[in-house]
Order: C-alpha cells, then sequence, then structure tokens
C-alpha cells in the first residue's frame, strides 16, 4: 500500500450506519438534490410540513411529499463539519448538493436580507488541503449555480452573483482581512463553503449555495441584522422558490 493511500471509505460507514438502523443502501430510493439548510431556514422549511423524515443520513434527511428527487437536511455548521456531511450524503447516493445559509455582507452597498449566488468561494480553511485541493479559490459547480441563478430569476428574487470568502474561524475576521477579500471582489464571508466545494469537486457531485446577508462588515463596523423584516422576507422567498421548484420537476 502506499503511504498516501487513504484508509477510510465514507461508503463503508454509512452502509453499517444504515444498515444498523434497519436500512438497505442499495435499496434506498435517496432524492438527488438535498438542500444543506442553516439552523433557522431548516426550522422554517420544517414549520411548512412539506417533507416527510425519511433517512438517517448525514443527519436527518427529509425527502418532499410531493417531490421524491428532492430532500433538505439540517446543515452542519463550518467546512470541516459540512464536508463530513456532504461526504456521507454523496455516499448514500446524493447527487447535487445546495448549501443555503447566511453569510456577512463585505461589500459597502450590502444590508440585511441581500441574498447571494455563489460562484466559489477564497479558501481560508484546512479541508481543501487536506483533499489536494490547496488552492486559493474553490469554484461551485458552473452548471448548477446558473440553474440556481435562472430559477431566481423566474421567481422575481433580486440577488447578486459572485465570488465569496470562507474562513474556519467565524470570530476572526480582522478588518485587514475583510479590506483584502473585499478588494479581492468578495461579497460575503461564511463558514461552509470551501468545505462543501472540496468534496464536491473531490467525489464528482454538483454543489452550489445561496446565502442570506445576515450581518454586514462595515468601516470597521459589525452591524447586525438578525430580528429585522428583511431577513426573514428574504428566506421565506427563498423557501418559496425551492418549494415551486418541487412542483415543477427536477
Amino acid at each position: 500500500m502506499n503511504s498516501n493511500d487513504v484508509l477510510t471509505d465514507p461508503k463503508k460507514l454509512v452502509r453499517l450506519e444504515l444498515k444498523n438502523e434497519g436500512f438497505d443502501i442499495d435499496n434506498m430510493n435517496v432524492p438527488q438534490r438535498v438542500f444543506l439548510l442553516a439552523d433557522s431556514i431548516y426550522d422554517a422549511m420544517l414549520a411548512r410540513n412539506c417533507g416527510e423524515y425519511k433517512y438517517p443520513l448525514g443527519g436527518k434527511l427529509f425527502v418532499f411529499r410531493n417531490n421524491e428527487n428532492f430532500g433538505f437536511i439540517k446543515g452542519h455548521m463550518c467546512s470541516p463539519a459540512i464536508a463530513t456531511q456532504a461526504e456521507d450524503l454523496i455516499a448514500g447516493g446524493v447527487k447535487e448538493l445546495i448549501h443555503v445559509g447566511y453569510a456577512g455582507g463585505l461589500q459597502p452597498d450590502m444590508k440585511a436580507g441581500d441574498i447571494v449566488l455563489t460562484d466559489g468561494a477564497y479558501n481560508d480553511t484546512a479541508v481543501a488541503r487536506l483533499y489536494g485541493f490547496d488552492y486559493d479559490r474553490i469554484n461551485s459547480t458552473k452548471e448548477l449555480t446558473d440553474e440556481l441563478s435562472e430559477l431566481l430569476r423566474k421567481n422575481e428574487i433580486e440577488f447578486k452573483r459572485g465570488i465569496h470568502w470562507t474562513t474556519d474561524a467565524g470570530y476572526r475576521e480582522t478588518w485587514g482581512q475583510t479590506s483584502e477579500y473585499r478588494e479581492k471582489g468578495a461579497l460575503c464571508v461564511e463558514m461552509e463553503g470551501v468545505g462543501l466545494f472540496t468534496i464536491a469537486n473531490y467525489r464528482n457531485c454538483k454543489a452550489s449555495a445561496i446565502y442570506v446577508i445576515s450581518d454586514v462588515h462595515a468601516e470597521g463596523v459589525w452591524d447586525l441584522g438578525w430580528g429585522e423584516d428583511a431577513l426573514d422576507k428574504s428566506v421565506e422567498k427563498i423557501i418559496d422558490m425551492i418549494q415551486k421548484q418541487c412542483n415543477n420537476g427536477i
């Protein structure tokens, strides 16, 4: 065996975990597309009673009642955690992963409730390097991101599209870093994108992300937008769009 050979296979562990819960991984109708939702977005989706808990895969995987090709799950927080979750979901048969989360706005014109569709993230994490993707930027899947762009437009949802910044340390964004990434064109900062996109690239899966701006890094000031109506309205718009897509099919 080569010293660089990986000893662990996610599918082997996932198969065993599912077997212990009474499921056969080879005979599961796993949704093709899964939305990984940040905590309160996940809660808002649950409140609509539009999905049914189906599989203990990557957490509690729900399948939409009117379209079994679509599922949703509470997304794990930070790049290492969402990377492991993505590994499990892909090992279970999921083909497309879409993260819907919150992010801090970096550009001067951004405000709470703005929506960002990302083409990829500047890498300020350890996960990418450990998977052999030690690059400054890890891209989302263009085909899937283009599809989401069209969906947002069809649903008349205003959004910004571009690159963002992923960091492993959510409370360590210095003003110097913020200025640097702002100058590079990063629209926002969050903690999961690089982890998700790294696994997607490594496993030949499709992945993209939509972020709702919850706070803004202004001129040396951190402006919080939690509790503002604009934030809740944007979340509702995204959930409406997801449900409408389920009705129309994949």
